[in-house]
């Protein structure tokens, strides 16, 4: 079984990718909830690896927004080069 098909968001898409024109007070609630299902995932960090290594830029994957993603991805990669 592929850890996609554990997932706690399957048939919850809406939740994870809004429209882009979405106003931020709805955009703002629906990323909260996403986030929210994100904690209790048994397939959190898997998807989150998932998205950092593909670059994946819409949607909420792993708890994390794509900002966010990019910040954490950017701190792997200074860590990685540190070593």
């Amino acid at each position: 079984m592929r850890w996609v098909d554990r997932a706690a968001c399957q048939g919850q898409e809406a939740l994870f990718f809004g429209a882009e024109n979405e106003p931020r007070p709805k955009r703002d609630t629906r990323t909260a909830k996403a986030k929210a299902i994100c904690m209790l995932c048994p397939v959190r960090e898997q998807c989150l690896d998932y998205a950092l290594r593909n670059t994946i830029r819409h949607g909420i994957w792993g708890g994390l927004s794509y900002e966010c993603r990019t910040r954490k991805r950017h701190r792997r990669n200074r860590g990685a080069a540190a070593a």
